[in-house]
């Protein structure tokens, strides 16, 4: 699990559990690349986060993002909520959204379909 400090008012969690097509073996640096497009996307998440608390100051919780990636760009082809507590209409769909235009700095040579487990806590 990786920790993240956002900002203040946000914990930023990331667990992955990763899963390539055919059962592949991934590129040892897939997992990482993947973190650091995660990361590169915290902005946008905190934005969609920060919406959620104008709405509700005390939204907090898990989304859950079922991520494609395509094996020979590396680009997210689909992006959907898998699960999440987090009672706020909006949120999850704007996370989800903000996640369909990450692109890997490495292609990962296999079509990589992975969940990736973002909270967002109150500080």
């Amino acid at each position: 699990m990786i920790i993240v400090d956002v900002s203040k008012t946000l914990c930023f969690s990331l667990m992955l559990a990763l899963f390539a097509s055919s059962c592949a073996r991934l590129n040892p640096n897939t997992e990482s690349n993947i973190d650091s497009a995660l990361e590169a996307k915290r902005d946008a998440f905190k934005a969609c986060y920060d919406a959620a608390l104008d709405r509700d100051h005390e939204t907090q919780g898990m989304i859950g993002l079922q991520l494609s990636i395509d094996a020979q760009k590396g680009a997210v082809t689909s992006s959907t909520v898998a699960q999440t507590n987090i009672s706020d209409e909006e949120m999850p769909s704007c996370v989800a959204r903000a996640a369909e235009d990450i692109t890997l700095s490495e292609p990962p040579g296999v079509r990589v379909d992975g969940r990736y487990e973002l909270r967002f806590v109150l500080e």
